[in-house]
């Protein structure tokens, strides 16, 4: 008998449903490749091949000659990719994940990851205000730009599988991408084909990198995209790898590499910083019409080494200065060089091509003409007219003249490790300040401690033109024979020695000046003056005579003065100077003097800031705490003596409700996440925000008690014998508080319109840049911290309308609340005589966006506080009339009474 038959597993089923499903898959992929991959056959993989190809190489240094980084992409369609001109550019990485030997010894099959992603609009032409400050239209002012993060919309990453001939140096592989268009859409299964062509062993005449793009979908969703970069490995430098010497003299120049190995890493972070081209010199106007160069600046884009000092680049000129160092540019003008660190005489010496366009589209980069030569040191004496960190020459070879086109880069490179123990600084105008100096009075004698050598950090300020607009950031560059970058101390191996010539209270020092402003009416950019003088530690006196480039001349008859507060000033301001030309009116480079003023504090005040800010923030932290407790007693007062919840003042209850629900809604966001805020680090190595999370939830805590309270009150009162009578009472102190309130808001806003129109006619009178406008909500919510801190007026009212002993607050809760909400006025006090104020001040505790404060407030806020708690006392203590003449006492006492025995 045969056995009986049995239904199919559907698991079995469905597993033979999916093989069947993924095989011709399988078959439609590689029929995909072998139809748009026709000259590069594909070939089996070798049964454990990841091993290496050529040579027996190991798969990470396959990768990584196959990786491309960065570079730069056209075409595409600016639907998908958005504008072809923009900033940051276009570009693209290759990333292989896996590269596998095949059966063809020149075949690798490889698997990568491609993602093209477009740029953001170009922004404005970089005429010098956009750097600094930026237009606020709801504002009508010039406003400090803040670094803003924006995603990059138009990026596609494609996943792809191909195979590279190292035979022919071409890559080609197929493959499918997604990500979001240009206008954000999502775009996903885009079907796509990679070519690209490695130069081999590539060289000064083929050091780049190119391929294409192209869609396999019917439509194509995209138009054919071109790819190009610079070279990243297997590079074959000239046989001898020199150049012709530089056509300047004597070069002295630091020793950036002194005790220590050549650094491909070191010396290309040295190059980071943007280079400005000089063509004032007439000589080397030759040398720049002979090489098809007029841009302003200079960038090292992409540097390489060998271990042997051998180096090579791509250069980018351009007009811009916000050329990015990561993506790779293209620019106006490129050139492509190679050469060698002379370690002897500690420069980089480079030959190189010009680059250009060989085709339609902007990445069909070729090398042209030869016959550069480029030259790189960092010199090792300074002056007023010469502060390069690093300094170079572009020059043609053909030309006998040997002129050059001199670069410079002023910005220290933020990670030099090198030694500056051989850099000099060369006063040149000190003599000339000296002069000024006396002639300007800076001289006389002045009380208190001012800034020395000691606390540099003081004597660099930011500052602001008091007309016209415009702020700007000084800093010592030189103070004796010490050198400073900004905030720190670069060179801290010279001795602590400062060279004077007759006084030894004055200090030879230079300065470098950035600000953003108005030299006259008709121009708004960004100047920069380099400065050198004298410092009276002293009197705190700065005398300086500045330079400054004005279109190809170099204007030195300029004369910075400042004087800065002593180091234990109570005012916010801190420096205030004046930046004046000293030609004639009648001189085309005249301006009208500048006055300039710094507001903000000294390091050592710094510090007190922080700590106060750390004291100010525990001190939030116990005034909520304690206000929990306080409500805690309360309940706990109710529950012992039921008679007290009907006897409470629910317009009181309601207005402490509401004193702790507004500032949860105003800082909603701070109890999880608070992006615009930044974050300081406490003096006690905590956070001062999670402080204030910490606060907002007891806040949070605190109000949910406070209405279980007014809960409690409501129902108790419901249920009273006598709660008509106690509700007729509710509605006399609302006839009493609510007017008095609105009168209050009426007085606040009518303050806000006078305050905001006396700074409307000052500003027209003064000419003032306009300023935010105070908001009237600000002002309402400082008077609703004054209707807090009179928050038994309620109570003592309704105390004085029933006439009642009834204690119906618990004395821990009313005096306890009522010192809180003293305790902030006192600290204001404390606050403004052992603190300085900033320009911005922070406050963490006594905020006056919270209350009123001032000296008059601080005074009468506190003892109106401690008033009603005196008055509150004494009405549960001898009735709550007992103020009231002794009649209408007495009636109302007979009232109850016989309320009672009814």
């Amino acid at each position: 008998m045969a056995p009986p038959r049995r239904d199919p597993n559907p698991n079995h089923l469905l597993l033979v449903a999916v093989l069947l499903l993924l095989v011709p898959a399988t078959v439609a992929a590689a029929a995909t490749y072998s139809d748009h991959c026709h000259g590069l056959p594909s070939a089996p993989d070798l049964a454990g091949g990841g091993g290496g190809g050529e040579g027996g190489a190991d798969p990470t240094s396959l990768r990584l000659s196959l990786q491309l980084n960065t570079g730069y992409f056209s075409g595409g369609g600016a639907r998908l990719f958005g504008p072809d001109l923009s900033i940051p550019p276009r570009s693209f990485s290759f990333l292989p994940s896996s590269v596998v030997r095949t059966t063809d010894a020149s075949l690798l099959h490889v698997s990568a990851t491609l993602t093209v992603s477009g740029g953001r609009r170009r922004r404005p032409p970089n005429d010098g205000r956009h750097l600094l400050v930026e237009y606020d239209g709801q504002a009508h002012r010039f406003r400090p730009r803040l670094p803003r993060f924006a995603g990059r919309r138009g990026s596609v990453t494609f996943g792809l599988e191909g195979y590279y001939s190292s035979a022919s140096g071409e890559l080609c592989m197929v493959g499918t991408g997604s990500g979001r268009a240009a206008d954000g859409t999502a775009v996903n299964l885009l079907s796509a084909v990679l070519r690209v062509r490695y130069p081999g062993r590539a060289n000064l005449t083929r050091p780049f990198v190119t391929g294409s793009l192209e869609s396999t979908d019917s439509p194509s969703f995209f138009e054919p995209v071109s790819l190009v970069t610079y070279a990243e490995e297997g590079y074959a430098y000239a046989e001898s790898a020199s150049c012709p010497p530089p056509p300047t003299g004597r070069l002295d120049a630091l020793q950036v590499f002194e005790g220590s190995k050549f650094s491909c890493a070191h010396l290309s972070s040295l190059f980071k910083a943007t280079f400005r081209l000089d063509y004032t010199n007439g000589s080397s106007e030759s040398t720049a019409s002979s090489l098809g160069l007029h841009q302003r600046f200079m960038f090292i884009n992409r540097m390489r080494c060998a271990d042997d000092g051998a180096v090579r680049a791509y250069v980018v000129f351009a007009n811009q200065t916000d050329v990015s160092a990561y993506y790779f540019m293209l620019g106006e003008k490129a050139m492509v060089v190679e050469g060698f660190w002379d370690e002897k005489r500690s420069r980089l010496c480079l030959k190189g091509c010009h680059v250009v366009n060989s085709g339609p589209s902007r990445a069909d980069l070729a090398v042209g003409e030869c016959g550069i030569g480029m030259s790189f040191w960092f010199p090792a004496v300074w002056s007023l007219q010469e502060r390069s960190f690093a300094a170079g020459l572009v020059w043609n070879t053909s030309l006998k003249s040997g002129e050059g086109i001199a670069a410079s880069s002023n910005t220290i490179a933020p990670y030099f490790r090198g030694s500056l123990s051989g850099l000099k600084y060369n006063y040149t105008k000190v003599d000339e300040a000296k002069k000024y100096y006396e002639k300007y009075g800076l001289n006389k004698k002045r009380k208190g401690k001012f800034p020395d050598s000691n606390s540099y950090r003081d004597l660099t300020f930011r500052f602001f033109l008091q007309k016209g607009g415009g702020s700007g950031y000084a800093s010592p560059v030189t103070i004796g024979s010490m050198l400073y970058d900004g905030n720190s101390l670069v060179d801290s191996d010279h001795s602590y020695h400062i060279m004077t010539e007759t006084n030894h209270r004055l200090l030879n020092v230079s300065y470098d000046i950035h600000y953003v402003g108005n030299w006259s009416l008709e121009t708004f950019r960004r100047q920069h003056i380099s400065a050198e003088g004298v410092y009276d530690a002293k009197t705190g006196s700065l005398c300086m005579i500045a330079c400054r480039v004005v279109n190809i001349s170099l204007d030195c008859e300029i004369l910075v003065t400042a004087q800065f507060s002593p180091l234990d000033t109570k005012v916010a301001q801190h420096v205030k100077g004046t930046i004046r030309s000293l030609r004639k009116k009648t001189d085309p480079l005249f301006f009208e003097p500048l006055d300039i003023a710094s507001y903000g504090l000294y390091i050592d005040k710094v510090d007190e800031s922080m700590w106060r800010m750390d004291l100010e923030s525990t001190m939030a932290l116990i005034s909520m705490t304690l206000s929990c407790l306080f409500i805690a007693v309360q309940l706990f007062h109710v529950k012992k003596v039921p008679e007290a919840l009907p006897a409470m003042s629910i317009t009181m209850l309601v207005v402490l409700s509401l004193g702790y629900m507004i500032p949860l809604v105003l800082n909603f966001e701070a109890l999880f996440k608070n992006s615009n805020k930044q974050t300081f680090p406490l003096s006690g190595g905590g956070w001062l925000e999670v402080n204030e999370v910490i606060v907002r939830i007891i806040t949070m805590v605190t109000f949910l008690m406070q209405l279980r309270l007014l809960q409690l009150a409501c129902s108790a009162r419901s249920m009273d014998v006598s709660k008509d009578q106690s509700w007729a009472a509710e509605k006399k102190v609302l006839w009493i508080c609510l007017p008095l309130y609105i009168i209050g808001a009426v007085a606040a806003w009518v303050v806000h319109m006078q305050f905001n129109n006396n700074r409307r006619m000052l500003r027209k009178v003064a000419r003032l840049p306009r300023v935010n406008r105070h908001a009237f909500w600000e002002d309402l919510v400082s008077y609703g911290g004054l209707i807090l801190d009179g928050f038994l007026l309620p109570q003592v009212i309704l105390n004085a309308c029933l006439g009642s002993k009834v204690k119906a607050l618990s004395p821990g809760f009313y005096i306890g609340s009522t010192m809180i909400r003293a305790l902030p006025h006192v600290y204001d006090v404390f606050r403004a005589k052992h603190f300085v104020p900033s320009l911005r001040p922070f406050y963490r505790y006594a905020n006056p966006r919270d209350d009123l404060f001032s000296l008059a407030w601080d005074i009468a806020i506190p003892c109106g506080a401690i008033l009603l708690s005196v008055l509150l006392f004494l009405q549960q203590r001898f009735g709550g009339a007992f103020f009231i003449c002794s009649k209408n006492r007495k009636a109302s006492e007979y009232e109850m009474v016989s309320t009672v025995i009814s």
